[in-house]
C-alpha cells in the first residue's frame, strides 16, 4: 500500500471555526466521523487532556492506514488516542452505543485531497482513470451505472444530483457511446460531455456529473440525511454537533436535518460560514466549504 506524508493527504478547512463551534473540553469525547488524513482529527487530539477520548472513522483502508502512521496507532485500540474505527460515519451510533455520550461530532463531508490526487478510483475528470468511484470496495462502480442504468434514469443523476442543465443531452450522449463501446474510464466519460457542452461551460459541467455520479454510486445524500438523525441522541447535554459540506445539497439536507429536530438542538450558526478569503487563496479546495454548527440542548 502506498505510504504517505503526513501533511500529503488533506488539508483540514476551517480549522480554527471547527475548533471554535466544537468548544473542545480536555476531558470530553468526541467523534471525528470523517477521518480522512487526519488533520481535523490532529486537531482535535491536541485540545484534549488525559481524560478526553477522540473516536475518528473512516471506510476507507487508505485513510485508516495512513493515520495508523500518523499518530502511532492500530485501527480499533482504545487503549491510545485517537482511537481509529475503520467504518463509515453512517454506523457511528452504533458504535458509540456502548461508549456514552459524546460531546461533539465533526463532519467533514468533502472528498479528500488524496482520493482526488490519486486517481485510482476516478473521483477526478483531470486525469484517466478506472470510473470507479466508490469509497469503499463493495457496490456498483460509476462505470456500471452509466453502461446498465436507462437514458431516463442517468439524466435524473445527472440532474437531481449534480443540477447541470445539459443533463438530459448529456444521458443522451452516454447510451448512444455505450451502444459502441462500454464507459471503463474517466476519459470516456470526458469525451462524451465535451460534445455536448460548450468549451467556457466544459469544467463546471464536468464538475457537475462527476458529482453526481460520486453521490449516486455511494448514496451519499441519503444516508447523509438518516445518520444526522442518528448522531444527535448521542450527544451530551451542550454537546456539539459541526458539519462541513461542499454542495448545496448537502448543505440543504443538514439545515433541514437541524431545523427538524429544533426541540433538541440550538444553532449556533444563524447562517452558513464559509471560510475566510486568506484560507480559498492557500487552499482553493475549501473555497465552497459551508459550516452549520448546532448544540443539543440541557
Amino acid at each position: 500500500m502506498h505510504r504517505l506524508d503526513p501533511t500529503e493527504y488533506h488539508v483540514p478547512v476551517m480549522a480554527q471555526e471547527c475548533l471554535h463551534y466544537l468548544n473542545v473540553r480536555a476531558n470530553g469525547t468526541y467523534c471525528d466521523g470523517t477521518l480522512g488524513g487526519g488533520g481535523h482529527t490532529g486537531l482535535i487530539l491536541a485540545q484534549l487532556g488525559e481524560g478526553g477520548r477522540l473516536f475518528s472513522f473512516d471506510a476507507d483502508e487508505v485513510a485508516i492506514h495512513h493515520c495508523e502512521q500518523r499518530f502511532g496507532v492500530k485501527a480499533g485500540d482504545r487503549s491510545k488516542q485517537p482511537i481509529l474505527i475503520h467504518s463509515n460515519f453512517e454506523h457511528m451510533a452504533e458504535v458509540m452505543r456502548t461508549e456514552g455520550r459524546v460531546d461533539g461530532i465533526l463532519l467533514d463531508l468533502g472528498v479528500s485531497s488524496y482520493q482526488f490526487d490519486h486517481h485510482e478510483r476516478g473521483f477526478s475528470y483531470r486525469a484517466d482513470a478506472p470510473l470507479d468511484m466508490r469509497f469503499t470496495a463493495s457496490g456498483p462502480t460509476a462505470a456500471d451505472i452509466l453502461n446498465e442504468r436507462s437514458e431516463q434514469e442517468i439524466a435524473k443523476i445527472f440532474y437531481d444530483y449534480g443540477e447541470d442543465p445539459q443533463a438530459r443531452r448529456i444521458a443522451a450522449a452516454i447510451v448512444n457511446r455505450r451502444n459502441l463501446a462500454p464507459f471503463r474510464t474517466t476519459i470516456d466519460l470526458r469525451n462524451v460531455v465535451v460534445t455536448v457542452v460548450p468549451p467556457q461551460h466544459q469544467p463546471r459541467s464536468m464538475s457537475r456529473i462527476f458529482q453526481a455520479l460520486r453521490i449516486a454510486v455511494n448514496n451519499e445524500l441519503v444516508r447523509l440525511e438518516a445518520t444526522l438523525a442518528s448522531m444527535i441522541p448521542l450527544l451530551a447535554p451542550d454537546g456539539r454537533i459541526v458539519v462541513m459540506s461542499y454542495h448545496s445539497l448537502e448543505d440543504r439536507i443538514v439545515k433541514n436535518v437541524f431545523r427538524d429536530h429544533s426541540a433538541e438542538l440550538t444553532l449556533l450558526t444563524k447562517k452558513a460560514v464559509e471560510p475566510q478569503p486568506h484560507e480559498v487563496q492557500t487552499n482553493p479546495r475549501s473555497r465552497s466549504a459551508k459550516l452549520r454548527a448546532a448544540a443539543r440542548l440541557l
